[in-house]
């Protein structure tokens, strides 16, 4: 800031800013097979999850969706390792054992990491 008036002086009492990050939507583009273990889902772009000084480190993880393909009775699935690049998630039939199914998953979170 200036000012030409040598008889003014310019005086900041309070100086801020509001950061906002749009919503967005990451997702498969087709049915992805599990595979008989653990799947590593990584995202095309990393979300914004917080940082220290900003809402906090991994304070706003992406909400991870999962569509489950032919499923059999007694099955489920276990979303583990949310992170701001991905997510894992691992299909077990009810004898608690890994087993190969197929999904379409859907990442939303906030922003772009960079």
């Amino acid at each position: 800031m200036t000012s030409t008036d040598t008889a003014q002086n310019i005086l900041v009492d309070e100086l801020g800013y509001l950061a906002q990050f749009g919503r967005r939507q990451e997702q498969s583009s087709a049915a992805v097979a599990s595979g008989a273990g653990a799947k590593a889902i990584t995202f095309g772009n990393a979300f914004f999850t917080g940082t220290a000084s900003l809402l906090g480190t991994n304070s706003n993880l992406p909400s991870i969706g999962i569509t489950a393909q032919n499923m059999q009775s007694g099955d489920y699935f276990e979303v583990s390792s949310v992170s701001a690049t991905g997510f894992t998630v691992t299909f077990k039939n009810s004898s608690d054992t890994a087993v190969d199914r197929n999904f379409n998953w859907t990442a939303v979170g906030y922003g772009k990491a960079g």
